[in-house]
């Protein structure tokens, strides 16, 4: 494959076990719902895998350009202190801006395009800094100052309906406790990430069934970048909603997942099951989700 996960039989055309395992391997590290299953989202990765930074010129377009290009153009300049915001891999305004101000601060034609010219000085200069970006710290640093309490802190909670009960107790305690709650059910999930971002909420909160009985918690995480409030908060319902749900514990992680890489705030999605025993425990999974929320507002990072 090109992506790099080698099959171990020959290309022959065929889907088949050898095939299934290279997706599988290629999701675990994007950070992707790991199926096996090349579906609209890991075609996309795979897409975006396929662009090394150099190999063609980057600028804000409409679409957006996306790929590993971007996300190593976003890692060098935040690792020289240009915030290009998260390294998400898609180049938006934020990383349009970074590379204005690159420009300008090395002499170079300002037109926020990463040319030829700007890759050059950005090779030289990259290799004298450690991969660390300040997205991270800018982040961190705009979560200590927001108030330390619900009344009036803006939470998104989206669900499908089959967790619709849950997610409306959750948002009736939330309310009760001075929160603005927006709550969407059963949207595509870009279409959720995009709603949050135009109503620039404080967390966004995912809510998905699974079959079996367990609980897994993801924020958003690739490398050079993690998401300190989504890190935190998912660090919080890891240790206290397995107890609700009636689980041994939860698996924690860092993914790529494309509502937690297009959301601009604090962002987790939780998958938790089975359906029955979820309706059974629907008060104490909606009472402890609010209380991790109200923990992660008094200490969000």
């Amino acid at each position: 494959m090109a992506a790099g996960f080698a099959l171990t039989l020959a290309v022959n055309g065929d889907f088949d076990s050898s095939t299934a395992a290279a997706v599988a391997d290629f999701q675990a590290s994007r950070g992707l719902t790991v199926d096996g299953v090349c579906g609209p989202h890991t075609w996309a990765a795979l897409q975006e895998a396929s662009w090394a930074l150099g190999d063609r010129n980057l600028y804000l377009n409409q679409p957006m350009l996306r790929g590993d290009d971007v996300a190593e153009l976003q890692l060098r300049l935040g690792s020289l202190g240009f915030d290009a915001g998260r390294v998400d891999g898609i180049f938006g305004q934020d990383t349009a801006d970074a590379v204005q101000e690159f420009q300008l601060n090395s002499g170079l034609a300002v037109d926020a395009v990463c040319d030829e010219a700007t890759m050059a000085c950005l090779t030289r200069m990259s290799a004298r800094v450690t991969p660390a970006t300040v997205a991270a710290v800018r982040e961190r640093e705009k979560l200590q100052r927001a108030p330390r309490h619900l009344t009036k802190r803006h939470i998104m909670v989206a669900s499908i309906s089959t967790m619709a009960a849950v997610a409306g107790e959750l948002c009736t305690g939330l309310r009760r406790a001075g929160a603005v709650v927006s709550e969407v059910c059963d949207w595509p999930e870009l279409e959720r990430a995009n709603e949050a971002n135009r109503l620039q909420v404080d967390v966004y909160l995912g809510l998905l069934p699974a079959q079996n009985a367990e609980c897994r918690i993801a924020y958003f995480a690739t490398e050079g970048f993690i998401s300190p409030g989504g890190q935190r908060l998912s660090s919080i319902l890891g240790q206290r909603l397995p107890a609700a749900l009636g689980t041994e514990k939860a698996d924690v992680m860092g993914m790529r997942l494309p509502v937690l890489r297009h959301t601009r705030m604090t962002a987790v999605q939780c998958l938790i099951g089975p359906p029955g025993i979820v309706q059974a425990r629907l008060s104490p999974i909606a009472r402890a989700i609010e209380g991790c929320l109200a923990r992660w507002v008094a200490q969000p990072a």
